[in-house]
Order: C-alpha cells, then structure tokens, then sequence
C-alpha cells in the first residue's frame, strides 16, 4: 500500500513540476524534476512513518497504600478492661419485691447474684447493709464460704424481720471485699422490699367462771395491775366474774364477764426490762408454768425474764426484742 502510494506521488510531482519549470534544456529540466521527485518522496515517507507508527508512553503507577482513618478532633480512644469487683443481679429467691409479711415476723432474704468482675469472690467478702430500712439485719456478714470465680453465681441470704407498723419497707445492700471496697450491681445497690401487714384478729383464747390454770393467774395479776383487788389463786370464780365485768365497764366493752379476744386485748399491758409490777409477774408465770423457763415469779423484769423472753419470741417466730407487746401476749397467752 505504501510503495503504491509513493508511485501515484512521484507521477503527480513529475507532472506538476513540468508544468511550472523554467524553460532550459531538456537535460537540465529533467534534472531539476528528478531532483525535486526525490525530496518529496523523502519527505512523504518520513510523514507516513510519523503517521502510522505512534510512540506507546508507559507509566507504571503503584497502587496508593491503604490508610486508617484518624479518631474526630478531641476524641481519645482507649482499651477498656474488665472490673475487679462487679455483681449482677439474677434473680430473687426468696421474698420477690412488695411480699405482704406480718408485722414483727421473721423471714430470710435470698438473692441470686453473679460474679461479673475479674475477681473471685472468696470468704473475706462481706454482705452489708448500705442504707433504708434495716429491719433488724446485721449491719455485715459473710457473703461465701467457699469461692465464687467470675461467672459464676452464688445465693446470697440475710435474716431480717417485718417492721412493727404497717407500711412498705427497703432496705439497700452492697458487698465489700477484704480490701475495703464496696461494690454492688453497675446500677447501684440491690435490695429487699416488703409490705409489712397487720396480723389478722388475735386468736385469744376464752376464759369465764369456773375455768382455772395458769391463763387464769395471769388475768387475776392483769386486773390487779388495772387497779382491781382480787386475790391470785388461779381461779375464775365469783370475785374475779365481778371484776372482769367491772373491767369491762370500764372499758366499754361488752359486759359479759367473759375474757375473750377484745378483753384480753384491752387488758394486756406491754412490759420490757426495768418494768415492775402485777403485768410482770402475769409473764413470768406464763413462762415459768406454762413453758418451762426456770425464772422467779417476782414482778421485777431483769435479765432473767428478758432473756426467757427472747428465747420465748425466737422459738416462735418473733422478733427477739425482749419486749411483750401484743404480739408476743398473745403467743404467750394461746399456745
């Protein structure tokens, strides 16, 4: 293709070029034509090279290396580790929240809790009561015996007792390891909440003329501490009919000489240690003669008859306070 083309090139240069010579000589013309031939050839060829041959630029550009995005302005990151002491809570065992106990009744609380720190539990960690309402708990105890690695769960029990007054109770515990620290769940303490209830009508026992026994002795020695003069015999005869209905009418209570629940629950009187009187010696018979406690029927409430009592309230399921108060009357009076 290309040799045609120079061809069809040289006839058009010779034709063009005879036409525009100056007049000579022939010899000399055709030495100008072929002179001219030449150099326009030269030059055609080198147009052509330039034309189909076209120099190929390589640049080899390595691939940009990946980079890692830098934190915002001001923001700090840092490796976070895990706690040595942290608790969670599982569950409650015993007494889920608002459970309706008994005012001045004895009962346990168990939680369930988990070891979620770095560090085992071990029988130099303490349960203590932190704040809210104590409920005759210990102010720390021991959380474990054994060891509870992380992970792991343990139940956790406290023996409290219900308020004397009606209402909702709660009171917030922590731990705290040999150390010192205390600790808890992430969102704070966890805790015990109750409804304390009023005790259903007391189941007093009835009493009237021609009863006798130790139930006896004790409304004799009630009524002489209410101001009356009978003698203490034991014996609910004809003196002490009178005086009940004389307590009774005095009382506005029905008058029928016969002490049932509502008498009884006007005549008791609450006693404690450092009392004295006729209402002590009602206590220390009852406990002397009824349930066996080896104490002396003196009407002085020292720590012999407080000590019976305690012992008395916590073989029935009281608050050992060592007072008699209604509740304890009323053990005391129907067992």
């Amino acid at each position: 293709m290309k040799h045609r083309f120079l061809a069809l090139l040289l006839i058009g240069v010779l034709s063009l070029s005879a036409c525009n010579l100056p007049s000579g000589t022939p010899e000399s013309n055709e030495g100008i034509i072929f002179t001219l031939a030449a150099q326009t050839i030269t030059a055609a060829a080198q147009n052509s090279n330039q034309a189909t041959v076209t120099p190929q630029s390589i640049t080899d550009t390595p691939p940009a290396a990946a980079t890692t995005q830098a934190p915002p302005p001001g923001v700090t990151i840092t490796a976070t580790s895990l706690p040595c002491n942290m608790a969670s809570f599982v569950s409650d065992v015993t007494i889920p929240d608002n459970t309706n106990i008994t005012v001045n009744k004895a009962f346990t609380k168990t939680w369930r809790l988990k070891n979620v720190g770095s560090c085992t539990w071990t029988s130099g960690y303490q349960l203590v009561f932190d704040s809210g309402d104590k409920m005759g708990g210990p102010d720390s105890q021991q959380l474990t015996n054994g060891a509870v690695a992380p992970g792991q769960t343990v139940d956790v029990s406290v023996n409290l007792t219900a308020p004397a007054s009606p209402g909702t109770y709660k009171g917030n515990w922590k731990i705290k390891e040999p150390g010192g620290l205390i600790f808890a769940l992430s969102t704070g303490p966890f805790w015990v909440q109750i409804k304390a209830t009023a005790e259903a009508a007391a189941d007093y026992p009835t009493y009237k003329k021609g009863d006798t026994g130790v139930e006896v002795f004790a409304i004799q020695h009630l009524l002489r501490a209410r101001g009356f003069d009978l003698a203490v015999d034991g014996i609910f005869g004809n003196e002490t009919q009178s005086k009940v209905e004389d307590f009774q009418t005095q009382n506005n209570l029905k008058e029928d000489a016969i002490v049932g629940p509502e008498t009884w629950k006007a005549l008791i009187i609450q006693a404690q240690q450092g009392k004295t009187g006729q209402e002590v010696r009602a206590i220390q018979r009852l406990l002397r003669d009824k349930f066996g406690y080896n104490i002396t029927v003196d009407g002085i409430f020292g720590p012999d008859t407080a000590n019976a009592v305690k012992d008395f309230q916590s073989d029935h399921n009281l608050a050992a306070d060592g007072i008699v108060g209604p509740l304890t009357w009323q053990k005391l009076i129907n067992e």
